[in-house]
């Protein structure tokens, strides 16, 4: 090891001082005193539980009769893209009635979904 003289630890410590100063040296500092985050808490944050989708689409997608409304599916799935993506590969549709002008998808039952949230 080396035997720094007090002047030499002197200069140092104003160096660091100095350095600390500086905009980047505040930035550094302002890092490394942030408390670390737990990446498996942030995972677990994260689970999506499956719910209840209705996906609908235009009859103008398909090569069905034109005079039909669209089209609805109801899938199972943790989100919106993924409910897409399980529609279609589904065989179930329901012919709708009513013109139905672009791609949907929303939770079939969006307020029991919120309160059995809130009760947990």
């Amino acid at each position: 090891m080396k035997n720094n003289s007090p002047e030499q630890l002197q200069i140092t410590q104003l160096d660091q001082m100095l350095w600390l100063t500086t905009p980047l040296g505040k930035f550094f500092k302002a890092i490394k005193q942030r408390p670390k985050k737990n990446a498996h808490a942030l995972a677990a944050a994260k689970v999506y539980q499956t719910r209840s989708w209705v996906v609908r689409i235009p009859a103008a997608f398909t090569s069905y009769d034109p005079s039909t409304g669209g089209f609805q599916t109801v899938v199972e799935a943790e989100d919106q893209a993924q409910a897409l993506e399980i529609a279609s590969e589904s065989n179930v549709w329901e012919v709708l009635d009513f013109k139905v002008s672009n791609f949907q998808v929303f939770p079939s039952n969006p307020i029991e979904d919120e309160i059995a949230k809130r009760n947990k």
